[in-house]
């Protein structure tokens, strides 16, 4: 009995003793330093805004360059283009730029079709194509941008070799679009 009463004495003293450790220690505990894990040059998700990713690569000096990105998907949900999109400093009217990859067996004769909202729509031709898909490097004016960032999506359209009388349409989400846009790095055209 007495050895039960020895156990239970030093059990109490112990979590008592414990709590006031605990108490006088915890200003002095770390609770560390996020590592970027991210290689120089090598691109890595920031932050994901909306449904836009920030996608940034970190320089030699430490410096880091964004662009926006968004994976685009068809009405049966399946990957059907990626865009990047990346802001300018606006010297020539063109406030920002994209690149848009489409996949291969497009058909590259129709140009794709953007429709910013219903009174805005422009085609542009592509670029070139390689193992990833066909590319089309579209600049952007400061209108374009504004019809953008106050818009719910925008659809764009392209051909496939098949079905060329049949455009396909898909959209761009812009949910989002304006806070990834202001994050996103001004680069010199």
């Amino acid at each position: 009995m007495k050895f039960k009463r020895v156990i239970g004495i030093f059990g109490l003293l112990s979590a008592f003793s414990s709590a006031g450790l605990c108490q006088e220690e915890a200003d002095s505990l770390s609770l560390g330093v996020p590592l970027n894990l991210s290689k120089i040059g090598e691109p890595y998700i920031a932050d994901r805004i909306g449904n836009w990713s920030l996608e940034c690569v970190r320089g030699q000096d430490g410096s880091e360059t964004c662009e926006m990105t968004q994976l685009l998907l068809n009405k049966q949900k399946q990957p059907m283009s990626e865009i990047s999109l990346f802001r300018l400093t606006n010297d020539q009217g063109i406030a920002a730029g994209a690149n848009i990859v489409v996949p291969l067996e497009t058909l590259l004769t129709i140009p794709l079709t953007i429709s910013f909202d219903e009174k805005n729509v422009k085609q542009y031709p592509y670029s070139f194509c390689n193992a990833i898909g066909c590319i089309v490097r579209i600049g952007l004016t400061g209108n374009e941008i504004n019809i953008l960032k106050k818009g719910i999506q925008a659809n764009i359209s392209v051909a496939h070799i098949s079905r060329p009388n049949q455009p396909i349409t898909f959209s761009m989400s812009l949910k989002g679009f304006t806070a990834a846009f202001e994050r996103t790095s001004v680069l010199k055209n």
